[in-house]
């Protein structure tokens, strides 16, 4: 057991591991007077949904942390915007925040 390296020795500790990861945060919900009507609401908290997107190696391919730009033809003269990774926003803010590095 030990030359395997493991963090856990036994069943008990393997299953507080298991316990400790992270995630799905749990809905809440929260009731809203709009007009005469009470209408209920289920959310959750956006931070711990990013979190556990971010923490989800299932996710790992579908991230993306830099902007693309994509065109119709290898000429370059009509760009494409199909994800928020492809807007111009996302492509001046990556550049402005990198230069105040």
């Amino acid at each position: 057991m030990e030359r395997l390296g493991l963090s856990y020795h036994t069943v008990n500790k393997l299953n507080s591991i298991i316990d400790d990861l992270p995630g799905h945060p749990p809905f809440k919900s929260q009731d809203f007077l709009i007009g005469n009507e009470t209408l209920r609401f289920h959310f959750r908290d956006i931070v711990p949904c990013i979190r556990a997107i971010f923490g989800d190696p299932e996710f790992a391919w579908d991230l993306v942390f830099a902007p693309e730009r994509h065109y119709v033809v290898h000429e370059r003269t009509c760009q494409v915007y199909s994800k928020m990774y492809t807007s111009d926003w996302w492509w001046s803010k990556q550049v402005r925040d990198m230069k105040s590095f």
